[in-house]
């Protein structure tokens, strides 16, 4: 499916169809000098809400790991409060979450590996697991792996690994400017979930919502 097919089914301009691309939102391939967009991209959940700041994303993923809300002036406690109101009374919380989440993070970078390999590649420590990789997702997910890597150290992990960029991957990087310290927050791993819009995946996100321990 070329470029401008896409923008067309979703309902989004070519220039944003593009911009998509180039942040990791959905995956493409390099035909010539055109791009050319996996039919099942076009069946991924579609946003319905600006993304919320860097700031704000990471105050709300503090929230939904069960954390108080410290070092936060009283605005920013006013709308935190609201977004975790409108998470919580929302008929579609997980849409609502992938439109809010996807600035918590620079870029995804989605690789193969050889299976056999995985172990030992999550066990670098430029990484941090998430998602699908953390044990609080309950999820067996052995051919797969899913975590976070600073953009500094995201060439030299994918060279010394031997990793390159396919359209059938097993591998997902989310680039963030710091990596987080592991266990990394639940609602990292629940936003993380809830990006790949698979049964699976979205019920398991389902249920670690419903058992957060909200804080005031």
């Amino acid at each position: 499916m070329s470029v401008a097919e896409f923008a067309e089914v979703r309902g989004v301009s070519r220039q944003r169809a593009l911009a998509m691309i180039k942040s990791g939102q959905i995956v493409a391939q390099r035909v010539g000098r055109s791009w050319v967009i996996e039919q099942a991209e076009v069946n991924q959940r579609v946003a319905n809400r600006r993304p919320l700041s860097p700031r704000m994303a990471g105050l709300l993923v503090n929230a939904m790991s069960g954390n108080e809300p410290g070092g936060i002036d009283a605005q920013e406690r006013f709308f935190l409060s609201k977004y975790v109101e409108r998470l919580r009374n929302n008929d579609d919380p997980l849409r609502l979450l992938y439109s809010w989440m996807r600035g918590r993070q620079i870029r995804v970078v989605d690789v193969a590996a050889n299976v056999a390999d995985i172990a030992e590649i999550a066990a670098d420590s430029r990484v941090a697991a998430s998602g699908i990789s953390d044990p609080r997702a309950g999820l067996s997910a052995a051919g797969e792996f899913e975590g976070y890597i600073a953009a500094a150290d995201l060439d030299g992990f994918l060279r010394d690994n031997l990793l390159v960029e396919s359209v059938s991957p097993n591998i997902r990087l989310r680039v963030v400017a710091k990596r987080p310290p592991e266990p990394v927050g639940l609602g990292l791993v629940i936003a993380d979930l809830v990006d790949w819009n698979r049964p699976r995946e979205d019920g398991r996100a389902l249920e670690l919502l419903k058992g957060i321990e909200w804080r005031r």
